[in-house]
């Protein structure tokens, strides 16, 4: 595990943790669906049952500890999920210049006068 998750990774580990936990369900599912009434291919979906059931939890597992690390790094203010991007930064600074262009204007207008003390 990374020593200071970034938000790619928390979400790629998501994606990964989250297809885990389906994938093993499916499998439980396909397995336990089958219909067979020979005790060598019961034993064997038995047995199947169980290593699917163990990775199911140990994915649901790892999706706790992924719970605890954002929550660890959310507290701590390490994970950035709220960074810009470029579109966010050109948005902000082009907002960011209407309002001192209109700041200016109300200035040169004297419709804004500063309280006077």
């Amino acid at each position: 595990m990374d020593l200071q998750p970034t938000s790619k990774n928390m979400h790629n580990r998501i994606n990964t943790d989250i297809s885990q936990l389906l994938q093993r369900f499916e499998n439980i599912m396909a397995t336990a669906t089958v219909e067979s009434t020979s005790h060598t291919t019961t034993a064997v979906e038995t047995y199947q049952l169980d290593v699917e059931s163990t990775a199911l939890i140990r994915a649901a597992e790892d999706i706790l500890s992924l719970t605890r690390t954002m929550k660890e790094t959310w507290l701590f203010g390490k994970l950035d999920t709220l960074g810009e991007d470029e579109s966010e930064t050109k948005r902000r600074e082009g907002l960011e210049q209407d309002a001192a262009v209109i700041q200016k204007i109300i200035e040169d207008a004297g419709i804004l006068k500063a309280p006077k003390k």
